[in-house]
């Protein structure tokens, strides 16, 4: 049991490792703005956490035991193990911090985006009234001749 149990946890490690891969490349893409290839590596990634979540339904029996209540091969292999679990325990903080700042970093983008478009849009109705202007002759940048209704006076 105590050999699965520390073949399990190699396991997780290397699949951490590379769901940090994933995460670290994931952050460039976001802060790069590039979302076609974020969606690839949210694909890669989707498959990296069933992989991840099929091994913890492996490990769930193992995890109600003690350290010291395992049957261990040896002392070697227990500390082997311990290190592996540590390991696993600052990846997944790496990864989670990761994840934090792409998301952080993809709603700032999200809102410039917003707030670009807000502009756009205001241009759409400012340009049209220019136009508008323009075509009457009138100049954008001074009140035209004539009373407030802008009817020029004779």
């Amino acid at each position: 049991m105590t050999m699965t149990f520390s073949e399990l946890i190699r396991s997780e490690e290397e699949i951490l490792k590379r769901l940090l891969l994933v995460s670290e490349r994931q952050l460039e893409l976001a802060q790069d703005g590039n979302a076609t290839a974020l969606t690839e590596y949210l694909g890669q990634r989707s498959l990296l956490m069933h992989e991840f979540e099929m091994l913890e339904q492996q490990l769930a029996p193992h995890k109600g035991i003690l350290p010291e209540q395992r049957q261990w091969k040896n002392d070697n292999e227990r500390q082997i193990t311990a290190t592996a679990l540590n390991r696993c325990k600052d990846l997944m903080e790496q990864i989670l911090a990761n994840d934090q700042i792409s998301i952080d970093t993809t709603e700032a983008k999200m809102k410039e985006v917003k707030e670009q478009q807000q502009r756009v849009e205001r241009g759409t109705t400012v340009v049209p009234a220019y136009l508008k202007q323009s075509q009457l002759g009138l100049s954008p940048s001074r009140p035209p001749d004539g009373d407030s209704s802008g009817v020029p006076v004779k």
